[in-house]
């Protein structure tokens, strides 16, 4: 099949079925509302072709070039794309599923409302890209380079990042859902309102980063380092904190309601009007820790250190404090009411009725 051919079938509609166009040159074409199947396109120029809504099923497009290719509401599935040149390339409501795209070149690309699903793209150079409003699901992305990239509004999900460049990366908004970055170094990242649910982060180092406003729920961040981090208004909500270091960081109004905190240092850590409700916090530190208007309401703090902490009606209702240290603290506490605990026991919500038993 000749070029020709292949835009004469786009233009009346048909779709194209196992031509064979390797090494042709598209070069500034328009290949608008296409439907291309099984054909291969191996080591061809693409550079500056408008691709809007096109569809691309099982091709090859191996060695191929889509610099500053304009890509609007196409489709590549099952697509072969290893090696492939993507720089300046503008993506615009794009899905690219099931498809290898691994040592890919996205330098400077623009990507608006993009998704990737289940795609490869391990070593694939994203440098400089801007991402925005865009996902990237289930993706194999050992040794992708995100360094210098623009992610807004981004979700990258269930995938391995242990291996990613992200020098210098910018965030905003930006979901790492059940991602693993475990052991990375993410100082100088900027994390504002991240979404980290699931996440693993053990080990990481996090000291000095800025993730107010962010959501950890069922984080794990055994061993992290968090030191002098600005972590205001953010839900750790049965995130896993054993061992680790908050110390000196702004934790002003965050909820770490029924989370694993064993052993975790908040030496000098801000934490005014903190939740600890339910939380398992034994052989903590929190010296010198300032704690105004914070619950530990029902928390466990058995072993732990509060020695010149700050408090202001810090409400330690039902807390178990064996062996605690209290020594030197300032400011007031609010000790276990009797009235409250009884009246807590007989919760409506925690009693069955006789109907919903039988």
């Amino acid at each position: 099949m000749s070029i020709e051919h292949m835009l004469q079938s786009f233009e009346h509609g048909w779709p194209v079925r196992d031509a064979d166009l390797d090494g042709a040159n598209f070069s500034g074409l328009r290949l608008y509302r296409g439907m291309v199947i099984g054909s291969s396109f191996r080591n061809c120029t693409f550079a500056g072709t408008d691709l809007s809504r096109t569809m691309f099923h099982d091709c090859d497009f191996s060695g191929a070039s889509f610099a500053e290719a304009s890509l609007t509401k196409c489709t590549f599935s099952r697509a072969k794309a290893a090696d492939t040149n993507w720089q300046a390339a503008s993506f615009k409501q794009c899905t690219l599923m099931a498809s290898t795209l691994s040592r890919g070149d996205f330098t400077q690309t623009e990507m608006m409302q993009a998704t990737f699903m289940k795609c490869d793209l391990d070593d694939a150079v994203f440098r400089g890209a801007a991402l925005t409003k865009s996902i990237i699901m289930v993706c194999e992305l050992a040794g992708i380079a995100l360094d210098d990239a623009k992610l807004n509004n981004v979700a990258i999900i269930k995938a391995d990042l242990r291996s990613a460049g992200l020098a210098r990366m910018q965030c905003d908004t930006i979901m790492f859902a059940e991602c693993d970055l475990s052991e990375r170094d993410l100082t100088g990242l900027t994390l504002l309102h991240a979404n980290l649910s699931g996440a693993k982060l053990e080990r990481a180092n996090l000291s000095g980063v800025d993730l107010s406003g962010s959501m950890m729920m069922g984080t794990s961040l055994l061993g992290a380092n968090l030191a002098r981090a600005v972590v205001a208004n953010t839900v750790f909500l049965k995130a896993d904190l054993r061992a680790a270091k908050l110390r000196d960081a702004n934790l002003a109004q965050c909820v770490f309601q029924d989370a694993r905190l064993d052993g975790c240092d908040f030496s000098g850590a801000k934490l005014p009007c903190g939740v600890f409700t339910g939380a398992s916090a034994k052989s903590a530190s929190f010296r010198g820790a300032e704690l105004p208007y914070a619950l530990m309401h029902h928390a466990v703090v058995d072993g732990s250190d509060f020695t010149g902490a700050h408090f202001l009606r810090t409400d330690f209702h039902c807390a178990s404090t064996e062996g605690t240290l209290f020594v030197g603290h300032r400011g007031n506490m609010l000790q276990t009411v009797p009235d409250r605990a009884i009246a807590e026991l007989y919760d409506p919500a925690r009693i069955m009725s006789r109907d919903e038993e039988c």
